[in-house]
């Protein structure tokens, strides 16, 4: 991006720079270990304080005055760290010098590295990315709708055993594979089913389908019996 932190207590007296933002030196190392302590270690100490004193429950009634007190403390501690954070980003948007309360206490400020740079930003990841998240949401919204028997049934044309599947398949259960242990037959088409799975589908669906001829099926009858 073309960007570098530039410390702005060594930073040219405003007017006499050749190149807005491009003069000045970098950051001291003293200023980068504090600018790493303070991203890294305070959101670390933070996270953990708040998971500590939650897990201890100094805002309890129950608790000591200490720990009560304690609580309060971070409580307010976070809500004025909040409301100068968000003073600074006003100011920030005014300005543009200092995004962060550690730049602005650093006198860290991102300023251009170079003055000439091609700016042409490559947006493919991202096409590709807006993509891949609209086909994902498009697939977990169709899936849940879609009948596998009924998707089975139209992909069953295109099967290249159909003719063996059809023959050989055709003395058992269509719903579960397997040979029917109390077999029974739905009308008018006279497929045969076992009984519980056969019984099952139709008390799920009012019009339940045939899974071998795509017949509505209207009831059910034991098979053998007249």
């Amino acid at each position: 991006m073309n960007l570098r932190y530039r410390d702005e207590r060594a930073a040219p007296i405003a007017g006499k720079e050749v190149r807005t933002g491009l003069e000045g030196p970098g950051l001291s190392v003293s200023q980068k270990i504090l600018y790493c302590i303070s991203t890294v270690g305070g959101q670390y100490l933070l996270s953990r304080l708040q998971s500590f004193s939650a897990f201890r429950r100094w805002g309890d009634s129950e608790q000591r005055p200490l720990a009560r007190r304690a609580w309060g403390l971070v409580q307010h501690a976070e809500g004025l760290y909040r409301a100068v954070s968000f003073f600074n980003l006003l100011s920030f948007l005014y300005g543009g010098r200092y995004k962060t309360l550690v730049e602005r206490i650093l006198k860290a400020r991102l300023v251009y590295g170079s003055p000439n740079m091609n700016r042409a930003v490559s947006f493919e990841y991202m096409n590709r990315q807006l993509v891949w998240n609209e086909f994902s949401e498009m697939l977990l919204l169709l899936l849940p709708l879609l009948n596998s028997s009924s998707v089975k049934k139209f992909l069953l044309p295109f099967s290249k055993d159909k003719s063996a599947s059809s023959s050989g398949d055709e003395a058992n259960c269509p719903i579960c594979v397997s040979s029917p242990s109390i077999p029974f037959v739905a009308l008018p088409c006279q497929h045969r089913y076992c009984y519980y799975c056969l019984r099952t589908r139709s008390a799920a669906t009012s019009s339940y389908r045939c899974e071998r001829c795509n017949e509505v099926v209207v009831a059910i009858q034991r098979h053998g019996s007249s």
